[in-house]
C-alpha cells in the first residue's frame, strides 16, 4: 500500500495493552469503535483537527457522537488546535527509529557483500524476530499482572491490618516498590504481625505508631523486636502525671492534667505535691530549731497561707469561702 504524505500505512497494535487500559475498560463497544477509527485517522493524517463536525464524520456520523465523545476524548490531548494520542505518537517515533536502523543495517550489509569499507566500521545488528517481540509483550503483560497482585496484597493483607490509617497512597506506592524490587510478601506481612503484637502488648497509643509509608520506607519488617515486654513498655512514651497532696490531711492524688481541687477532708486544697512537701519540711525544720515554750513552735505548726499558697490557690480558697458564706455554712 502506498504511503500517504510519506507516512507508513500501518502501526503496531498491542492487543494486551489496549484491552487492559483502564480508559478502554470503561468504554462501550460503540465508544471503542470511535476510538479505533480516530487512532487510524490520526496515524494517517499526523493529527486530528479539534472540530466536532470533522471528528463526527471520521466516526461515520455516529448518532450518539456528542455523548460518547465525552468519554473517548480523554484518550487524546490538544496542542495548537490539533488532537494527539500520546501512545500512538510514541509508536510513531519508535517506528521511525526502527526504519532508520533498518536502512542503516541494509546499507552496511550491502557494503559487506561488495567488500566495501566504511569509516565507522559499524556492525549491523539483526532485527528482532517476531518471536522476540512476542516475548517482550508477554513480559510486559506479566509485569502488569504482578502489579495487580501487589495492589491486592496491599489492600487485603497489609493495609487492612495496619493500625494507623494515614497517607494510604504513599504507603501503597512504597509497598509496590518493595515487592517489585524482590522483597518477599511474607517477610513484610510477618514483620507487621510481630510489630502489631508488640504495640498491643506495650499499650502503644495510635499517635506513637509510625505511618505505614514510614514503616515500609525504613524497612521495619526486618527489625529484631524486643522480646521482653517490660523493656518494651519502658520504651513506650508515657503521659505525664500531676501529683497533688493536701497539706491539712495528707491525702495524695494523681491527675492527667494540671488543676486545683478542694480536698475531700473539707479543710484544705489539693496542691502540687512537691510544693507541699517542701512546705512541710520547712515547718519541721522550724520546729526543731525552736525553744520549748517558744510561740514560734505554735506558729510553725500551722503553715503561713499568705506565703505558701500560690495566687491561684488563694483565689480558689476565697471563691470556696465566699460560696460557703452565701449558702449560710
Amino acid at each position: 500500500m502506498p504511503r500517504k504524505n510519506g507516512r507508513p500505512p500501518a502501526f503496531m497494535f498491542y492487543a494486551g495493552d489496549f484491552l487492559s487500559d483502564s480508559k478502554v475498560l470503561t468504554m462501550t463497544m460503540p465508544q471503542r469503535g470511535m476510538y479505533i477509527s480516530l487512532l487510524a485517522s490520526e496515524w494517517l493524517e499526523g493529527s486530528l483537527l479539534n472540530d466536532t463536525r470533522t471528528l463526527k464524520a471520521i466516526c461515520g456520523q455516529h448518532p450518539n457522537f456528542e455523548e460518547d465523545w465525552e468519554i473517548v476524548k480523554q484518550c487524546f490531548y490538544e496542542k495548537d488546535g490539533r488532537l494527539y494520542n500520546k501512545r500512538l505518537e510514541l509508536e510513531r517515533t519508535e517506528q521511525s527509529k526502527r526504519a532508520e536502523k533498518n536502512s542503516k543495517n541494509g546499507k552496511l550489509g550491502a557494503m559487506k557483500r561488495w567488500n566495501k569499507k566504511d569509516d565507522s566500521e559499524a556492525i549491523a545488528r539483526p532485527l528482532p524476530s517476531i518471536e522476540k517481540e512476542i516475548e517482550i509483550e508477554h513480559k510486559k503483560i506479566r509485569k502488569d499482572n504482578n502489579i495487580k497482585t501487589y495492589l491486592e496484597e496491599f489492600e487485603n493483607e497489609f493495609w487492612s491490618a495496619y493500625p494507623r490509617r494515614d497517607n494510604k497512597k504513599r504507603a501503597k506506592d512504597k509497598y509496590v516498590q518493595l515487592r517489585k524490587s524482590g522483597t518477599d510478601k511474607n517477610v513484610i506481612i510477618n514483620g507487621l504481625k510481630s510489630y502489631i503484637k508488640q504495640w498491643r502488648n506495650a499499650g502503644t497509643e495510635r499517635e506513637f505508631i509510625p505511618m505505614a509509608s514510614t514503616w515500609l520506607h525504613q524497612e521495619r519488617f526486618e527489625d529484631e523486636l524486643i522480646s521482653n515486654m517490660q523493656t518494651a513498655k519502658k520504651l513506650t512514651p508515657q503521659k505525664k502525671k500531676f501529683e497533688y497532696k493536701c497539706i491539712e490531711c495528707g491525702i495524695e492524688k494523681s491527675f492527667d492534667e494540671e488543676m486545683y481541687e478542694l480536698c475531700e477532708c473539707g479543710e484544705g486544697i489539693l496542691e502540687d505535691k512537691k510544693h507541699v512537701m517542701q512546705e512541710l519540711a520547712r515547718n519541721a525544720a522550724k520546729q526543731r530549731a525552736g525553744k520549748p515554750g517558744d510561740s514560734s513552735l505554735v506558729k510553725a505548726s500551722t503553715p503561713d497561707r499568705s506565703k505558701s499558697e500560690s495566687g491561684e490557690a488563694k483565689d480558689f480558697r476565697k471563691m470556696v469561702s465566699g460560696l460557703a458564706n452565701s449558702l449560710g455554712a
